[in-house]
Order: C-alpha cells, then sequence, then structure tokens
C-alpha cells in the first residue's frame, strides 16, 4: 500500500506543481494571486487536482498513523510510544507531528483496521477489509470515507457471515467510487447494521441513550462551551422546539404603500446578520429564559431564577463590568443594563467593595401584568418585520431607565431578546409617534439615518419622527 500510494503521491503532486507553473506562466507570484487569474475551468482542474494529492497524502498518514499504533500495542513488551516516554501512539504521533491528539487517534484507529495483519506463525495476513485499503491506497476514497465504512462493517462482523461481509464491503466501496456521493454513502453506512442485526436497533439505541450528556467548559477566551451528546428521541424534541423558533416565516405579508407613507421596512431578515449557529442558539436561550419566567418552582421544584451581581457604578455609569452567578466570564456595564429590564432576573447591587448593598430597583423590569397590556397592545415584537410572538418578548424602555426612571407601558414596547439587544447596543434609537414605534439605524447601518416605521401591521398610521 506505502509503496503504490507514494508513487501516485508523487505523480499527482508534480501534476499539480505543473499545473501552478502553467497558470502563473512563468511569474513568480503567490499562489492565490495565480487562482485568482485563472479561468472557471482551470480553477476547477486545479481544486479536484489538489483534492487527490490531499487523499492520497491522507492515506499515506493513515498507514504510518497505524504501524506506529500497531509497535505501541500495550501487549508488546518494548512499546514504540513508552519507549518515546509516551502514553500512546495517540499521543506519540501528536507530539512529534503537531497535529491534535484527536486527529492523531482517529488516523491511527483507521490505519490499524486496514493494515496487513500478522499471523501467529509471523506469516503476513491481509488486511481485514482489503478493497477499503486498495481504494483508499489508490486515493479513490478520503480517510473520513474509509473511516465510515470500517466502522459500519465492523458493527456487522459478528452478525454477517464471511461471504456477506465480503459482498457488503464490495457494495460500499463500489457505490463510493462509482456513483454515490459522500452524503449517500453515510446515510448508506448508517443503515446497513439495521440489515445484519438480529436484536434490531433497540441494544444500539440504548447504547446512543447511555452516552448523552450534556458538558460545560470556559474557554482560555471567556466562552462558555456546551457539549451536548444527545439521543434520537431527545433529539427529536430539541430539533423541533428550535426549528420553532428559527424557521422562515411561512406566510407572506402584504403590506400596502400607502399605510408607511413612503417608510415600508424591509424585511427584517435583511437586518439579522447572525448566522445560522447563533439564531440556533439565541433560541436555544430564549427557550430556557422562557422555562424559568413561567417556573414558580412547580414544574422543577425550585423556583429558579437568574441572578446578576452588578456594581453600583456598572448600574449608574455604565462603567466596569457584572457577573451572572455561575458564570466565570465577566459582562459588560451595557448588558448588565440591559438584563436587569427583565422580570426573570434578579440584580444584587453591590457597592465599591464588593459588599451587597440590595436588590436592583424592582421597577425597572415590567410587570407581568404589564407586559401582557403591551402584548394586547404590540402583538409581539415590534421591531420592523420581526413575527415573534409575545411570549418570546421582554418589555423594553422607549426612554432608557436609567435617565427617565418610568416603567410604564406608555414608556415600554415588546422587543424578541435579539432585537432588544440591538437596540440598547447597536446604536438604533426608537421613538413613539402617535402610538408607533419608529427605529433610527445607526450611520454605520444607513448614513442617512432614516427612521423606519416597527409594530405590526394594524398600527395607526403616523409620519416618521420629524417629518
Amino acid at each position: 500500500m506505502e509503496e503504490r500510494t507514494t508513487t501516485l503521491l508523487a505523480e499527482q503532486a508534480d501534476t499539480l506543481a505543473l499545473r501552478v507553473d502553467a497558470l502563473a506562466a512563468g511569474r513568480p507570484t503567490a499562489l492565490a494571486e495565480t487562482l485568482m487569474a485563472a479561468s472557471d475551468g482551470d480553477l476547477l482542474d486545479f481544486h479536484r487536482n489538489a483534492v487527490q494529492v490531499l487523499r492520497l497524502a491522507e492515506a499515506a498518514v493513515v498507514s504510518a498513523a497505524g504501524e506506529v499504533a500497531r509497535r505501541s500495542e500495550s501487549g508488546l513488551p518494548d512499546s514504540l510510544a513508552r519507549r518515546y516516554g509516551e502514553k500512546s501512539a495517540a499521543a506519540l504521533l501528536a507530539q512529534r507531528s503537531g497535529q491534535h491528539e484527536a486527529d492523531a487517534a482517529a488516523h491511527a484507529r483507521l490505519g490499524l483496521a486496514l493494515a496487513q495483519r500478522e499471523g501467529v506463525t509471523g506469516d503476513v495476513l491481509p488486511p481485514f477489509f482489503p478493497r477499503v485499503t486498495e481504494a483508499l491506497a489508490a486515493g479513490l476514497l478520503s480517510t473520513r470515507s474509509a473511516r465510515a465504512m470500517v466502522q459500519a462493517l465492523e458493527k456487522i462482523e459478528r452478525s454477517a457471515t464471511t461471504d456477506d461481509l465480503g459482498r457488503a464491503e464490495k457494495l460500499l466501496v463500489d457505490g463510493a467510487i462509482s456513483h454515490w456521493s459522500a452524503t449517500t454513502l453515510l446515510d448508506v453506512c448508517r443503515a446497513l447494521p439495521d440489515r445484519f442485526d438480529p436484536d434490531g436497533a433497540e441494544p444500539r439505541e440504548a447504547a446512543v441513550r447511555a452516552r448523552r450528556g450534556l458538558l460545560k467548559r470556559v474557554l482560555d477566551d471567556g466562552t462558555i462551551q456546551y457539549l451536548l451528546n444527545c439521543d434520537p428521541e431527545g433529539s427529536a424534541y430539541l430539533d423541533a422546539a428550535l426549528d420553532a423558533r428559527t424557521a422562515p416565516r411561512r406566510r407572506v405579508r402584504f403590506e400596502e404603500d400607502d399605510e408607511s407613507d413612503g417608510a415600508i421596512a424591509p424585511d427584517a431578515t435583511r437586518w439579522d446578520d447572525r448566522s445560522w449557529p447563533q439564531k440556533r442558539l439565541d433560541a436555544l436561550i430564549d427557550i430556557a429564559r422562557d422555562s424559568i419566567r413561567h417556573d414558580d418552582g412547580q414544574i422543577a421544584g425550585v423556583d429558579t431564577t437568574a441572578v446578576i451581581h452588578v456594581p453600583l457604578e456598572a448600574l449608574t455609569e455604565g462603567r466596569g463590568a457584572a457577573w451572572f452567578e455561575g458564570v466565570e466570564t465577566p459582562v459588560s456595564a451595557r448588558t448588565a443594563q440591559r438584563v436587569m429590564q427583565c422580570a426573570d432576573i434578579v440584580a444584587v447591587l453591590l457597592d465599591g467593595d464588593g459588599q451587597p448593598i440590595g436588590l436592583g430597583p424592582t421597577r425597572r423590569f415590567f410587570s407581568r401584568a404589564q407586559r401582557r397590556a403591551m402584548a394586547a397592545r404590540d402583538g409581539g415584537c415590534v421591531w420592523p418585520g420581526c413575527t415573534a410572538p409575545p411570549r418570546w418578548c421582554d418589555g423594553a424602555h422607549v426612554e432608557p431607565w436609567r435617565s427617565s426612571f418610568r416603567t410604564d407601558i406608555g414608556n415600554g414596547v415588546l422587543l424578541c431578546h435579539f432585537h432588544h439587544r440591538r437596540l440598547d447596543e447597536d446604536g438604533w434609537t426608537l421613538e413613539i409617534r402617535d402610538g408607533v414605534p419608529w427605529f433610527t439605524p445607526p450611520s454605520h447601518i444607513d448614513a442617512s439615518r432614516t427612521p423606519r416605521r416597527g409594530g405590526r401591521s394594524s398600527a395607526p398610521r403616523a409620519r416618521p419622527p420629524g417629518g
């Protein structure tokens, strides 16, 4: 495998180098510049050639990692990894190559599964999965595809005959090389064990459920990372809940030109620059906030409330930082001022020495009755184009509380959590004119700072501020 792989790798690498020279026309330019000047066809040909080099290089890495793993097996009297002072083959490979240990371990496992074997008498035996080994060595498979095949075949080994195992391996390799996409291959590999397992899916389902869990860790930059392992049933509930809050609107909303007097708000999605993962995380946080807001202790058994510790200067002057109870990473004074408007947050005020001096002003946030009144009036988030219903919204102050000290529905509107944050942190301003909310964007979004009408379609007509 190694000799053929390295020979093909050298040939493909030479071809790639010649292709770059031809595209550069003899000029000593950077690769990025060369590719920018290439035609569409030449660019795609270069990419295909580079992927082939990558596949062959990965095959060589897998082969070498597998041999290191074989020489480092725990049963050997003179393990290679131990001789170099490392606990495992993966740790040795990571230390010597600069690879991440998890990647090195994956290469080592695949290399062991596809390597030739040594018999009891010292004879060299063929690999367990010779077709996968041959296809990987020839650069016809990626390591990811090869790994998926090996995992699927290993799962059916105990219940399949030798002939069945050979036929299944041939099916996977031929399909991957000739007509399946990488996604189709993964789907087939996932479904394969069900065809051969006499016990059905239940034992595997139980194993997946046993591995479920949620881990939390704080990264060096202060990011809090959650790692979630979910079984299919739990995933279905999570996906349904998240999809309900992130799916595109299923209805088309029309607005007559004369309803907005020339200030038609464009679709809210044009102003929402969050990535898809960010939208899903924000939806999950909203679900958690909703749960806390509606649980008085009868659901979870404890009246759970998020608590934020706020130095007095952060509240009154907007300087310094605050922190949530149980969370190591601090938040800005501006964030503290915003979340203190939420009825599901308890704020503990601190003096200059960090000692508690009392709870935050109880009238800073809107009461449940006030939020219900605003829900009846606003119908949900009043940000232009947003369709979030009232239960996903905060009560937001039109004139900031720290300057008005007013918490009444005349000084409040409903905003979803995302748009509440945008109003408070991105430089937008809000004004109510004849009962209609008008949002003025910051200059970096709209140099003319033209007010944009908010509210639902049933809001009364009004002119923009200053109009």
